[in-house]
């Protein structure tokens, strides 16, 4: 996967999602929020959507006999998307076309690619996972079971999930040797860096532990003991922080010891994706019933919480940058229906600016990232960019697709029509 800036599509909930509605006493946060966001609203006079035009893409490209494509990745220097026409399309950050290489299915799985150069790899709905150079030759392949699996790529290792057989394969991306194969689940993916692959077990009583491997010979570095609760995990360079009961862990990677804990008052959950980002702080979303979500900022060194802020109703996700913090969340429209709201935070805590945009959402934000000279949200058919230091809107993207798909490499802003067919690079100056 990239080694991407922004968060992109959503897996599959894990098994407490389905509660979300009913623990949240909905009826009376979107009230709460309906109030909060009214005023951001009323001050603008008009709808955004009419105020501002939409961008034009800096270029374009239709996959003519496919009529769906999937998420995009993105290396440094290019861009690649599975199509419905059983094929994988690759493009330069210019949109010059690369490759056009043939799966036995239609591909509709997000490709698993380096942060620069090649191989690239992929699975298609034929089961079997497809490894290609950058020149579109075939380089091996894997014949399986795992229809849309997720794959993931960091450095020279590539994992993949088998859905039907229950494990998690390790291959050397070069030359498809296996390093590793374990039992493992489907959700929630297993968690990469440089120094580590991490990924939860679950045994027949349902208790869960974490397995820690590493990345270029598969040995096991260390496990943690099987407990009832749900782990989330983040991982950068020789670090992870592990979050479990609402108590946050910063732990060595080599051996799991944890270098300090914090107990944050209030739930540290989530619903779809670890509710913990790592920047020059950690961040954590806290769930409060009835009142506003929080994201509290705890040092990396020692564990202190340093502050805690107010954000929407929903915590759905955050982009840490060495110079400040942006969180997405929503809030209800006094018109109907659910927007985004940005918030943006020094690393001192102090709020510079809150708007709540005219992107609505069905389900949760698509993606939140910087790219370039701007800040980007998206839903799953809308996307704007906005002046990082200020909120303002620069402009907002009109795709021609009910469903889309975002990533981002190098400055570079990529979005695949995933109902239609199609990849497209937006202006990030």
């Amino acid at each position: 996967m990239r080694d991407p800036d922004t968060a992109v599509d959503k897996h599959d909930p894990p098994r407490y999602a389905t509660e979300r509605q009913d623990s949240r006493n909905w009826s009376r946060r979107r009230a709460l929020a309906s109030l909060a966001s009214a005023g951001t609203l009323a001050l603008a006079g008009c709808s955004l959507r009419s105020a501002l035009s939409s961008v034009q893409p800096l270029w374009e490209r239709d996959f003519s006999t496919a009529t769906a494509a999937s998420p995009p990745s993105a290396t440094d220097e290019h861009v690649l998307v599975g199509g419905q026409d059983k094929r994988l399309h690759g493009f330069t950050a210019d949109g010059e076309k690369i490759l056009t290489v043939e799966t036995g299915g239609p591909i509709e799985a997000r490709p698993a690619v380096p942060s620069s150069g090649g191989p690239v790899h992929v699975h298609s709905t034929d089961g079997d996972l497809y490894t290609v150079g950058l020149s579109g030759e075939r380089l091996w392949h894997v014949e399986g079971q795992a229809r849309n699996g997720w794959l993931g790529r960091r450095g020279s290792l590539l994992v993949g999930i088998d859905p039907v057989g229950g494990v998690v394969t390790g291959y050397d991306a070069r030359d498809g040797t296996r390093r590793f194969q374990r039992s493992g689940r489907e959700y929630p993916s297993p968690t990469l860096s440089d120094s580590a692959c991490i990924f939860p077990v679950t045994n027949a009583d349902d208790d869960t532990k974490l397995v820690t491997l590493a990345p270029a010979t598969g040995e096991l570095l260390w496990e943690s003991p099987h407990r009832n609760d749900y782990p989330y995990v983040v991982a950068a360079g020789d670090r992870i922080v592990t979050v479990r009961n609402s108590t946050v862990r910063m732990r060595r990677v080599r051996d799991g010891h944890v270098l300090w804990r914090t107990a944050v008052d209030d739930d540290v959950t989530s619903y779809f994706d670890p509710p913990v980002w790592l920047g020059e702080h950690v961040y954590v979303r806290v769930r409060r019933d009835d009142r506003s979500d929080e994201l509290v900022a705890i040092e990396r060194d020692g564990g202190t919480i340093r502050w805690r802020r107010a954000v929407g109703y929903e915590l759905e996700t955050v982009t840490a940058t060495s110079q400040g913090v942006f969180a997405a969340s929503s809030v209800d429209n006094p018109d109907g229906g659910v927007l985004i709201r940005l918030d943006a935070f020094a690393l001192d805590g102090d709020r510079r600016w809150q708007t709540t945009t005219d992107i609505s959402i069905g389900g949760t934000v698509e993606a939140l990232g910087r790219s370039g000279e701007i800040l980007f949200a998206a839903s799953d058919n809308e996307l704007a960019a906005y002046d990082p230091a200020t909120g303002k809107r620069r402009w907002r993207y009109d795709p021609e697709s009910s469903r889309i798909g975002v990533t981002t490499a190098d400055g570079a802003l990529y979005i695949s029509s995933r109902n239609r067919g199609g990849v497209a690079r937006l202006p990030t100056s």
